[in-house]
This record gives structure tokens, sequence and C-alpha cells, in this order.
């Protein structure tokens, strides 16, 4: 089951990334020439019935998240509509935390340093962008403010299928709150370990010390965002005899600040029940 599940998230994960890659990028670029290659076989089926690549991917993402729900009806013995709301929640999940590692990048980083990676991060967030242009948001709100529309597209959309799928009836303000609650853990478990930064900062300690390749894009995606989370750690404390202490410190951060955020938000959830 795990086993299954993982194979199943990955290859969602990975469309994901591809929905952000135009064709002819895939014939001049190594990263997303792999990514094609990998996802290729699984949108065969989709070809047959979608007139576009981005609707073969996104009808074979709802398939693969429908195929990891009955997973769940077949080995845990879930009703239907409780295996499909699990497995849509998982993917809202992936979805919002993704947004948040952009966002996490783009707000320390910029958008303007090299590498493929600062490709995606634009494309991705144009529909955040466009969204917060249309409500009268000017760009210096565009941090704060995308942050703040990812968290509440998450909630709602959490809610929506919770509501429908599981509880059957109208959503309270006890469940919003719960949904927003999750969000922000979401969030949070991006930093302590084994949390996604906590995870990069150590591949790039790690690859600091054998000299990598900068050109290799995989490597300048690392560093893209590592880099910017080490910056605040670095002006703390600056370099010991050569010794870079910033990884120990920010991994030390993470999981204590890390720790107590998510006691305040489940404190804060209890208070709300």
């Amino acid at each position: 089951m795990l086993f299954l599940k993982s194979v199943l998230d990955i290859l969602i994960l990975v469309l994901l990334i591809r929905l952000l890659i135009r064709p002819n990028e895939a014939f001049f670029h190594p990263v997303y020439r792999l990514i094609y290659r990998l996802t290729d076989p699984v949108l065969l089926p989709a070809r047959h019935v979608t007139r576009t690549a981005a609707q073969g991917v996104t009808l074979t993402v709802v398939a693969l998240a429908v195929l990891r729900g009955a997973l769940y009806i077949a080995i845990e013995g879930r009703t239907l509509a409780s295996g499909l709301n699990t497995s849509l929640q998982e993917l809202l999940g992936l979805l919002f935390q993704g947004y948040m590692v952009l966002w996490v990048a783009a707000a320390l980083g910029g958008r303007g340093y090299g590498s493929f990676l600062v490709h995606l991060m634009a494309r991705a967030l144009v529909p955040v962008d466009a969204a917060l242009r249309s409500m009268g948001i000017r760009r210096g709100g565009f941090v704060a403010g995308s942050f703040v529309l990812l968290w509440m597209a998450y909630a709602v959309a959490s809610l929506v299928f919770f509501s429908v799928l599981e509880v059957q009836e109208f959503p309270s303000p006890s469940l919003l709150a719960r949904a927003l609650a999750h969000g922000l853990l979401l969030f949070i478990y991006l930093f302590p370990f084994p949390g996604f930064f906590s995870l990069v900062i150590i591949i790039g300690a790690l690859l600091s010390w054998v000299s990598p390749d900068r050109s290799n894009p995989v490597v300048q995606a690392i560093y893209g965002i590592s880099e910017p989370l080490l910056t605040p750690f670095r002006r703390i404390v600056p370099h010991l005899g050569g010794l870079d202490i910033s990884p120990i410190l920010a991994l030390v951060a993470f999981q204590v600040l890390g720790g107590i955020a998510q006691q305040l938000v489940a404190s804060a959830l209890r208070a709300v029940d």
C-alpha cells in the first residue's frame, strides 16, 4: 500500500511539474527532457480523449488521484466517498505545499536568480499574480497577498471536498477553522526535519563538500532554494575560519520554531473547538 501510494504520489508530482514546461523546451533542457520521458507512457491513454497536452496531464492527474482513492477503498475498507475525499485532500495538500515552496523561494530570493527553477516559479505564480491584480493589490503587496490567497484557496477547496464527500452537510465555521489550521500546519511541516526545506539544506551542505558543477540544473535548483534560506543565518554568524555553520543553525531553528508553531496552531484549534 505504502509503495503503491508513493509511486502514485511521485507520478502526480512529476505530472504537475510537466504542466509548467513548454513542449519545445524538452528538446533543449536535460531536466525537462527527463520529465517528458518519465511521463509520456503514463499520458498515452489520455491522448485519445483530450485535445491538448495540458488537458491530458490534468485528466491523468485526476485519474491517478481516483486510483489512489480506490487503494484506500480496497485495502483499508473505506467507503467510496471517504476514499476519494482522502485522496483529493492529499492532492490538494501536495499542490498547496508545492506552491508554498515556490512562494518561500520567491519571497526570500526574488524571481531573478538563474536556473530552470525561476522559469517554473514564474509560470506557476502567473495565475496567483493575475488574481491579486484583479483584486486591486499592488505589486508591493504580492508577497503577503499571494500567501493569503493560496492559504484561503486551499482551505476552501479542502472544506468543500470534506463537506461534500465525508460529512455530507453544509460546512460549519469550525470546519473552516480546521481547514485553515491544517493549511498552516502543512506550511509549517515544510521546515522541520524531515520537511522539504530541511532536506534541501542538508543536500546543499553535502554538495558543498564535493564541489559540484554549478552549471548542473539540479544543483542550481538546490542552491536556488537553500541559499536564500541560509542568508539570514549567515548575517548573524559569519564563516568561522572557512567553516559555514549556517546550515546547522537553520536546521536547529527550523526544528525549534517549527515545533513551537505547531503547538500554537494546535492550541488555537482546540480553543475554537
